[in-house]
Formats: structure tokens, sequence, C-alpha cells
């Protein structure tokens, strides 16, 4: 990845100007949309609204800024350097709980993303295999809530040992490692470009599966929310129909990914976006599930219900906690 690109989001927050409408038009509503990692497929949908149109005809003027490892995009939704943040359920959760008002009204991802993968014929086909002979490393991002959750979860605290994951299949294709963190739009498509043969363990398979690509606002949501958000979800509806302009104009953003990796990517990335509960849905067991979680190892409040976190029923309106 081009880790240049985080460097650049900060500055290009602060240009919040907008060009003047013509004579006898309405202004369009200016909106930053914080991504929280570079250009990808994961945000096809994103980028598909803005070359469709439907954003512009939704009277928006969408800037997409590109984000990074550790991109805070609820700090700077929080700080009015941005409109909408791109997050997870769980980070959200957990901002929220540190006192930022951010509320979540759309969901890309039904199904997490996040994973392990291994290689292929190493006997490893369910994430509790991990375990099953001690002293396997595994490359994660160390502390995060999802390595904090499978050790708890699997019992693997002096079983497993957790080794920093520094964002390249590099190590792993070298064969230093044979287990690391992964997201299905990322790590599985680029091993197998490099001629690698692996599996992706599913997270949600251990019971985490926070929301992905998860669209937050301000809390309370902005007058303008409901249109921001059909708006949004007709652009995905065209992405998963046709990816190609979306996919082509990501590849000249993120000169990592080639066409080729780009749809590896998309369709890998397919029934993780499409789910069981409908594009872009949230289903308020789903929230409670995810605090419970978090609440399980010790990163939330015992009684924290993730209430108040989510909106749907758009456009219709808000109905704050997921109330339907």
């Amino acid at each position: 990845m081009n880790l240049r690109v985080l460097p650049l989001l900060l500055a290009m927050l602060g240009a919040c100007g907008s060009d003047p409408a013509p004579p006898g038009e309405p202004a369009l509503q200016k909106v930053r949309l914080a991504l929280n990692w570079y250009p990808e497929p994961e945000f096809g949908g994103f980028y598909e609204a803005a070359l469709a149109g439907h954003y512009t005809r939704a009277g928006f003027d969408v800037e997409i800024v590109p984000g990074g490892p550790g991109a805070p995009t609820l700090e700077l939704l929080s700080a009015g350097r941005a409109e909408v943040a791109v997050t997870a359920a769980d980070d959200l959760l957990l901002r929220r709980n540190k006192g930022i008002a951010a509320i979540g009204v759309w969901a890309a991802f039904q199904d997490t993303p996040m994973g392990l993968m291994v290689r292929e014929g190493a006997g490893l086909t369910r994430l509790e295999d991990v375990g099953a002979s001690p002293g396997r490393q595994v490359a994660i991002e160390i502390g995060s809530p999802f390595q904090t959750f499978l050790w708890k979860r699997f019992g693997w605290d002096g079983v497993v040992a957790p080794v920093p994951y520094g964002g390249s299949v590099g190590p792993f294709l070298a064969g230093q490692i044979d287990v690391q963190q992964a997201y299905i739009t990322s790590e599985p498509c680029v091993a197998r470009a490099k001629g690698a043969e692996v599996r992706f363990l599913q997270a949600r398979e251990s019971g985490w599966n926070p929301y992905g690509s998860l669209l937050a606002v301000a809390d309370p949501p902005p007058a303008w929310t409901g249109a921001f958000v059909a708006a949004t979800q007709l652009g995905w509806q065209d992405y998963l129909s046709n990816p190609d302009r979306a996919n082509a104009h990501i590849a000249s953003l993120n000169p990592a990914l080639d066409l080729a990796l780009l749809g590896c990517i998309t369709d890998a990335q397919r029934p993780f976006v499409t789910g069981d509960d409908g594009l872009g849905a949230m289903e308020p067991a789903r929230w409670r599930a995810m605090a419970e979680a978090l609440a399980g190892i010790g990163l939330l409040p015992a009684d924290a219900a993730g209430e108040g976190a989510w909106a749907d029923g758009w456009p219709g309106g808000p109905a704050p906690g997921g109330a339907r």
C-alpha cells in the first residue's frame, strides 16, 4: 500500500470550501467522506455514487478523502473536519463510550471482512484449529479488540503467540509465519496473486461480527442524512451490478492495485456486502451482540447494550437506537 497517502489526510480534510452554485440553482451540501483505509473495493459503492452522479442529484458535493492505518475518522467527524466517517461497529461503540457523539446510519458490509489467513493444506479449517499446536505465532494487530476477543474466546493466552502485523503479506509468503490477520478485501487476493494457496477463516465464525464500512454522522444526525443514505444505497446497488467504472477509478488512486487484483477482491467481498438482511440494513440484535462481545473482553462496561449507537429506517427518518 502507498504509505504516503495517510499524511495527506488531515491536510485534505482542511479544505472545506465549496464552489458557488450557478445563479438560480440551490447550493450543494458539502460533505467530506473520510475513509478509514486506502481507496479499495471495500469503498466501491461510495465511489460509484459519486461517479454516477447520485450524490450530486441528491444535493451533495462529496469529497471522498482516503485514509490509512489508524485513520482517525470518528475524531475528525467529532472535530467538524469531516461530515461523514467510515468506521466499523466495534470502533463506533468504543469511541462513543469515550464521549464521541457519532451515530451509525448505514452499513456496507453486513458481515465483517476480518479474519485470519492460513496456508491451504495446513490442516487449519476453523479458527479454533489455530491453537491446536502450542507455540504457533499469529501476525495480528496486538491489543486490537479482535485480537483480544480471539485470545479470550479460544483460550489462546500462553498457547498462541501474537506477533506484530506490519500490513504486508511478505513474511507469510516467505514462510516466516503461517497465520496472519487478514481482510477478505485485501490479503487473500494479494497472496493468491503471488502464487500462494491460502484459506480465509472468517471472524464471524467466532462470534465477532461488527458491521463494516459503516457510515457514521454526528449525533444527532443532520437533516440531510436520509438523502445521503439513499444516494449511497443507489451507488452500492450500481457497484454490485457493475463495478468496472469504480474499480478503474480506484486503480487510478491506488497504484498498489491492478484491475485483476481489483476483480478478485470485488468477487471475494460480494457475499460479505449482501449478507442476509439486505444491503445497508442493520439489526438491533447484531449491535447488542457486538456490545456484549466488547463488554466480555473488558472494553465496554458490563451493562453496555449499544443502544443509541445506530439509526435505521432511512430515508423515512432516524430512529435512534435501532428502533423500527
